[in-house]
């Protein structure tokens, strides 16, 4: 044994691979120390399988744990969020949104008017019921026209005595109603005199009012001053105080006034008014320092003095309090002479100095001439006494209106003058009056006592002169509300009457109204009518009854249409992410862990097939991945290792270039070991050329680079042989045979011809064997196949059955040996329009190529190996010695698949060979497959835009699949087992006819024998549904065993329309019964549906529960169970409990009050909401008791039903593989949801709190899920898998970007998918296939308008919202919307902009050359400075953190905004279904952003083979 094969040996049976290394860098291990293995090792690689008791308690089972405690919280909360969104009411600040605004009061504070007295809260004036006291002309007045309406004035007065209690002011309110159901709003405080209710009751609401004259006393202005108001009730002590002009002492104060009260400080100064002694700082005397001036008198009341902003006002309305803020004026004293001509009364006629004196002249009052003998001072302000909490003095003597004098003082011990002069008609001068006027008659016809007298104001009654009309004559209801000032002030309550408030004839809320008034009261009746009408809520005294007016607030809801829709897609989602996340509730298979050659012993065989259909698929293509493939030749095989290529484009250079390969194979030195020369040799060789890049040696190549060519020919190879493993010195001169061969291979493949080829004969099959020199040495066996390309007429149908234009053979089935089939088929011919052959003697015909795609040449080198080439005696290993032995000619055997441009690395196969046996080391024969997933080793994570290693499936999605065994195939990477029950004795089979033919009724044809399916595109999908419907499963083998080399992105867009394609022919085959299925897979059709029924089921109880309010179970609807049974059994014990908690929680947040909104309503959701779990679960526990009873050995021989809830979990991911297209549409719906909710202000309201606690749960679920299943299978396959399977920030942008881009895309595949499927069905058309580019260029075009339409939009929808300017309240929801909207713009503009610039050539050197007219003009240059903006690494960086940013931010983001929480609630499903769909869908071809040309595609012949075709089988556009 050489040194360097003991090193490879040694790396290669412990399965470890190094991607960069060389054999060189193993090293020698003590193999005592295999043996050590630590307690931490044995912790995380979980229980040993071979272990009778394992342990159960380690890493792996708490993360398995977490899982599923996770899961099932998410099956809790996410419906329960759903309900909660149509059942939990809505803010009580929105409920009426649809009316006008109104200012609304809190629940608890709706009870003030809610509760019930003798009397009306409101005492409203009655009805005119005439002419008489109506206004009949407010429409014209109003509109211009008469209109026959009327209003009418109307007396209100306030009358509840609890209202003190809560509300200090309110302000009326009239509204009207001719139907008691449209209300709308007649008059408010502007119609109103006075504007505001005062008081409460008629008690409380008497005050009395002085407003005294406009001119005070000189000199009361300066310095400072005490003014006291004296209210007298005694005529004796008024007439006393009236006489005398003398000043008083504080002393007499007491005396003479029964209310006592002033002001003081400094009149319109700076200093504060606190500086006095017994002065406050609002300017108020100390009612400490009133009771020492009364003495021992009596207080009747208090008494305030306020001042007059204008003194010419005949009643004051606006006034000040602090003598500070007084605005005093100018008052001027005229002499006689200057009178004004006056209207004197009578008996002042005959005073000579009031005659009129013809030569006095005219003085305008505001002229600023002054005479000497008047003059000008300042006076203090006009002043206003309030009298209020009046009580009434006994005695005689008593005045019925209280008289008030207003005293002045420097200090409060110091003595008092009265503040006015008492006006005099026989004095020489004239009283003092405003400069600006006020006419002298007024003020001489007032006496001093009348002057001096209070007059008596109800401050609970307001008048209301309407200047709107109250509606038609006839019936009508008018209604007095009395709103609270604080609700009325609220800025918030008017989000869009700002100014206004509120607008005349504005649509009201019906009743009840006590959430917006304090106090409320209406009349009815005939309105300017005098004959009764039959009123239904008027009672006999004309009042509306007060249960009418006032009671429990209607609860609103957000049961709105966009509510609905926002649920419903969000319950779609939810569903669909079930069926994603189910699998991995499961554990997964126990499987052996080791590789053993013995494990090979019990196959026939190990064949690997690397196909090639052109365009990059040359020979450089095809000679790396041929070298991957023999590279994985596993150590001792004991079973035949069987290498084919498949050359599909029918090339005559491709099987030179494979002969030339296979003689430097033969060429390996053959001292010591052969078999072990080859793996050394090869594991370099393949270690040389994994990393090379399809740029290097595609079909964009003309002639190779010699570095490139050396490594790919074998020349750096042998060179690293050398001196590696020393095999100059140990084979010597026989290294020069191989040398030669290499350079025979180097030669081949270089020169200007590298990518020219020759076409082949085109209706003849190449079959080439290729054994070693010595077969017993080594179990490899090479092979090159393909297949028979005849030219077809292109105006025929490419069909799979035999037709006009078609090639054909025929065969006699009971003769001919299935050893002749190659024979047979070189006697192919066409069928000619109009010429006959019929069938002879039991003659058959059948088509040359049933299938144009990969599957035909896949199933073509199936028949080949397994019948024609392994019946060959050469082929067959050693009969058992005695019957009944197991005998390995018919054992099962295993077969790979390895598209052109991926290659397999050298622990390959002791990598995945394990998966089909069971732990004990027997061979499974359950396990269907083994897939390992797509690298991509040219890039890395951050730059893998377009996840060309299919990273999230690969390491997310499919992990979670394979706890139950159903990780789909993905084509390429993918190793099937194929069973030895298969019939070897023929190579044709029957299949019914879909094409009848004329004179034909034979419903049968001849085929050749099929293992993959070749009736749609993505026939990896359709073999693997084909295993889930007869109970196999799957392994994911988690490592990267196989480099690829990336394609360029523009042929991703069209493969996302292929693969729609071919999931929704897939689909309608199955749905319709088309499906070539064969033996119990088509028999098991039925599982299917059952699946499809139980998700239809599954998703209508959701919207059931959402929709529906109820407390019963579908049971009972059902007929299973009566309503008593149902309410004594399950509602009856449940309804205490879930009252208490609720009663709990309602304490907490403070109790409630008469009208408070009980939670009954979500007392009922959740009752709801746990029969629906009660029922989930009975349905769970029904379908786990028939599986456990499909395991009676006597049912499964009967009927193959799923014995294990696996099998069930396989076909809930075979369902989501048929189903995925029909959620293309949800791209669509969040994307237009978000522009409606950008547009239009919402008509729905969350709490903030609930919103963000619901969705700040199901994120952290979400993730959850997603981290704990990561954790479990790191830790799991710790040794193995040598990725981190987590979710990075680059994963969620890809995820992000991908849903939103192709959703155009795939709703344009779903036509033409249906039309696929109609010609597959009618005309028998061949679809497994595709010519030429299809329809990448169209999709490529939808992608660049499409999100080209999202960039814009978005720019429009905030030039909208700017332009609008909308209120508030509309601004706060409509923001998010153009929020997220512009975070989905982000994500699709890398992929817009790229697409947009790709194929643009503009240099920098030849941007910088051009002027600047030439490139304002230039859509090249345009293009290029769009592409240095956007595709650089910085952008980028940027980019992709922005969706990362927002998914993690939005539960706190709606804490301070709910609305966010609608807008972006679609990351809760789509994120986790992009996810999903990003890595199944994921572009086998491995695209990236990058300016390349575009694939070039073989248009000859058939087509372009569907080579390596990717999963296709998990919702891309799912946002579910």
């Amino acid at each position: 044994m050489s040194t360097g094969y003991g090193l490879l040996k040694k790396g290669t049976e412990e399965g470890s691979s190094d991607e960069e290394g060389s054999p060189s860098q193993t090293q020698h291990e003590n193999d005592d120390n295999d043996s050590v293995v630590s307690e931490l090792d044995l912790h995380l690689k979980g229980p040993d399988p071979n272990n009778i008791c394992p342990p159960c308690c380690n890493l792996r089972c708490c993360c398995h744990g977490c899982y599923i405690f996770f899961f099932v919280a998410y099956l809790v909360i996410f419906p329960l969020w759903c309900k909660w969104l149509l059942t939990a009411p809505m803010p009580s600040t929105y409920w009426g949104q649809e009316f006008a605004d109104f200012p609304r009061m809190s629940l608890k504070k709706a009870a003030i008017a809610a509760t019930f007295q003798a009397t009306p809260q409101i005492i409203l004036s009655d009805l005119p019921d005439s002419d008489f006291g109506c206004n009949s002309s407010c429409g014209k007045e109003l509109r211009g026209f008469t209109s026959g309406e009327i209003n009418f004035n109307v007396d209100l007065r306030l009358n509840k005595p609890d209202l003190d209690e809560y509300i200090h002011t309110t302000y009326p309110v009239i509204f009207t109603s001719q139907d008691f159901k449209e209300w709308m709003l007649a008059a408010d405080r502007r119609n109103a005199n006075p504007t505001w209710f005062a008081d409460s009751t008629d008690e409380a609401g008497r005050e009395y009012v002085a407003v005294q004259d406009a001119c005070s006393k000189p000199a009361l202005t300066q310095n400072q001053q005490y003014l006291m108001a004296c209210v007298m009730w005694n005529q004796e002590k008024f007439e006393a105080l009236e006489a005398t002009d003398d000043p008083i002492t504080g002393a007499d104060l007491g005396y003479y006034c029964d209310a006592l009260g002033g002001v003081c400080g400094y009149v319109g100064g700076d200093i504060p008014s606190s500086n006095l002694p017994n002065c406050s700082a609002g300017g108020q005397v100390s009612l400490k320092a009133v009771d020492k001036l009364m003495g021992a008198y009596q207080q009747y009341g208090n008494v305030t003095i306020r001042a007059c902003d204008d003194p010419l006002a005949k009643s004051c309305s606006d006034s000040a309090t602090s003598l500070t803020n007084w605005k005093t004026h100018q008052c001027e004293i005229h002499a006689v002479e200057r009178r004004l001509q006056l209207d004197l009364p009578p008996g002042m006629a005959d005073i000579p100095s009031l005659s009129p004196t013809p030569s006095a002249g005219i003085v305008s009052a505001d002229s600023d001439e002054e005479d000497e003998s008047g003059s000008r001072y300042t006076s203090l302000p006009r002043l206003q006494v309030m009298y209020t909490n009046v009580t009434w003095p006994t005695g005689s003597d008593i005045y019925s209106k209280p008289k008030v004098y207003i005293f002045s003082s420097k200090s409060l011990d110091g003595e008092w003058d009265k503040i006015y002069a008492k006006v005099d008609p026989t004095s020489e001068k004239l009283p003092a009056t405003p400069v600006g006027g006020i006419k002298m008659d007024e003020v001489l016809r007032v006496a001093e006592s009348d002057s001096r007298t209070m007059d008596l104001i109800r401050t609970n009654m307001v008048s209301i002169t309407p200047s709107s009309c109250f509606g038609k004559r006839g019936p009508l209801y008018v209604v007095a509300c009395a709103i609270n000032q604080s609700s009325y002030d609220d800025a918030g309550a008017w989000k869009h009457n700002k100014e206004s408030r509120f607008e005349m004839g504005q649509r009201v809320m019906p009743p009840p109204f006590n959430d917006r008034c304090v106090a409320v009261a209406g009349r009815c009746g005939n309105a300017c009518g005098n004959e009764p009408v039959d009123m239904q809520h008027c009672d006999a005294n004309g009042y509306i009854p007060q249960e009418d007016l006032v009671g429990k607030i209607p609860i609103q809801y957000n049961r709105v249409t966009p509510v609905f829709m926002f649920a419903y897609v969000l319950l779609f989602g939810f569903a669909v992410k079930v069926v994603m996340l189910c699998p991995g509730i499961f554990s997964p298979y126990p499987r052996c862990q080791t590789y053993s050659s013995d494990l090979t012993e019990q196959l026939k065989y190990i064949l690997v097939v690397g196909v090639t259909g052109g365009g990059d698929e040359g020979r450089g293509t095809m000679l790396r991945n041929t070298i991957g493939m023999v590279s994985g030749l596993p150590p001792d095989c004991k079973c035949h290792f069987v290498v084919c290529n498949n050359e599909e484009g029918h090339r005559l250079e491709m099987l030179t270039c494979w002969e030339k390969f296979c003689n430097v194979i033969a060429c390996i030195p053959q001292s010591g070991s052969y078999e072990q020369n080859l793996r050394s040799f090869m594991r370099i060789w393949c270690d040389e050329t994994k990393t090379m890049r399809l740029r290097q040696v595609g079909g964009n190549i003309k002639t190779l680079d010699p570095t490139i060519q050396a490594r790919l020919s074998g020349k750096t190879t042998l060179d690293k042989a050398k001196k590696m493993y020393d095999w100059q010195n140990l084979f010597g001169t026989s290294l020069t045979k191989l040398q030669n061969a290499i350079d025979v291979l180097h030669e081949e493949i270089g020169g200007p011809g590298y990518n020219k080829f020759s076409p082949m004969t085109p209706h003849h099959d190449y079959v080439r064997d290729w054994v070693p020199p010595n077969p017993h040495q080594t179990a490899l066996r090479m092979h090159f196949t393909s297949r028979a390309k005849p030219t077809e007429d292109s105006r025929n149908i490419m069909v799979q059955h035999v037709a006009p234009g078609t090639w054909y053979y025929k065969v006699k089935v009971d003769e001919h040996h299935p050893t002749q089939w190659l024979e047979l088929r070189r006697k192919c011919v066409e069928m000619v329009y109009s010429q006959a052959d019929p069938d002879r003697d039991g003659e058959r015909k059948v088509p040359l190529r049933s299938s144009h795609g990969k599957a035909g040449g896949l199933n073509f080198v199936d028949n080949y190996i397994s019948i024609v080439y392994n019946h060959r005696s050469e082929n067959q290993y050693p009969l058992p010695e005695e019957e009944g032995d197991f005998d390995q000619n018919e054992a099962p055997s295993l077969y790979a698949i390895a598209d052109a441009r991926h290659q397999f690395q050298p622990d390959f196969f002791i990598s995945c060979v394990p998966c089909f046996f069971k732990p004990n080391g027997s061979l499974n024969t359950r396990v269907a497959f083994t897939q390992a997933p797509q690298h991509y080793p040219e890039y890395a994570d951050k730059r893998d835009y377009l996840d060309n290693n299919n990273a999230q499936f690969f390491r997310l999605n499919a992990m979670i699949r394979n706890c139950c065994g159903g990780v789909s195939s993905c084509g390429t990477n993918g190793m099937w087992q194929l069973h030895a029950d298969r019939p070897t004795n023929t190579i044709w089979q029957e299949r019914r006819k879909r094409v009848r033919d004329r004179d034909d009724y034979i419903r049968t044809e001849l085929i050749e024998r099929e293992q993959f399916h070749t009736s749609c595109k993505i026939e990896d999908t359709a073999s693997s549904l084909d295993r889930v419907l007869v109970g196999e499963y799957s392994h994911f083998v988690n490592r990267k065993l196989s480099f690829g080399m990336s394609k360029d992105p523009e042929g991703f867009l069209g493969a996302q329309q292929r693969w729609v394609e071919g999931a929704i022919t897939l689909c309608l085959q199955w749905v319709t019964n088309n499906a070539d299925a064969h033996g119990t897979a088509a028999r098991n059709q039925p599982l299917l549906w059952a699946v499809i029924f139980a998700f239809i089921g599954f998703l209508a109880s959701l919207m059931r529960l959402v929709t529906k309010q109820y407390t019963s179970s579908v049971f009972v609807e059902l007929g299973f169970m009566t309503d008593e049974t149902f309410d004594k059994q399950i509602a009856s014990p449940l309804k205490p409990g879930i009252h208490w908690l609720y009663n709990v929680l309602l304490d907490i947040r403070g109790g409630s009050s008469s009208n408070t909104y009980s939670y009954e309503v979500y007392e009922n959701m959740t009752l709801q909401f746990i029969v629906f779990l009660c029922t989930c679960m009975v349905a769970f526990f029904g379908l786990w008791l028939f599986t456990n009873f499909c395991r009676i050995r006597c049912l499964r021989r009967r009927l193959l039903m799923p014995f294990e809830m696996k099998w069930w979990g396989r076909l809930l991911i075979s369902f989501d593989n048929l189903t995925y297209w029909i959620w293309f549409w949800t791209s669509f719906f969040w994307i237009g949801f978000n522009v409606y909710l950008a547009i239009f202000p919402a008509r729905f309201h969350f709490h903030n709190l609930g919103m963000m606690s619901f969705m700040l749960v199901a994120t952290f679920l979400n993730y959850a899920l997603i981290i704990s299943n990561s954790l479990r299978f790191q830790v799991m396959e710790s040794i193995d898998a040598n990725e981190i399977a987590f979710l990075s920030m680059d994963n969620i942008w890809r995820a992000n970007q991908l849903f939103f881009m192709v959703g155009p895309i795939q709703g344009f595949s779903v036509f033409t998918g249906v039309k696929n499927f109609i010609n597959y069905l009618f005309y028998g058309q061949d679809i497994g296939g595709w010519s030429g580019g299809d329809l990448t260029q169209v999709s490529i075009a939808i992608v660049k308008w499409w999100t080209s339409m999202i960039i814009c939009g978005c720019i429009a929808a905030w030039i909208y919202l700017y332009i609008d300017d909308p209120p508030a309240d509309e601004y706060q929801s409509r923001r998010p919307g153009c929020i997220i909207f512009t975070f989905i713009a982000l994500d699709v503009m890398h992929p817009c902009i790229y697409l947009w610039t790709v194929g643009n050539n503009l240099s920098s050197e030849e941007a910088g050359k051009m002027s600047c007219l030439a490139k304002a003009t230039s859509a090249k240059w345009w293009k290029k400075i769009l592409a240095d903006i956007v595709l650089n690494e910085s952008v980028t960086d940027v980019l992709r953190y922005i969706a990362p940013v927002y998914n993690f931010m939005l539960p706190i983001l709606v804490f301070f905004n709910a609305y966010f929480g609608v807008s972006g609630g679609f990351t809760l499903v789509a994120v986790g279904a992009a996810i999903k769909t990003s890595a199944d869908r994921a572009y086998k071809d491995g695209t990236r952003f990058k300016v390349k040309s575009s694939e070039i595609i073989d248009r000859k012949g058939g087509g372009k083979a569907a080579t390596g075709a990717p999963p296709r089988h998990c919702p891309f556009l799912s946002a579910t």
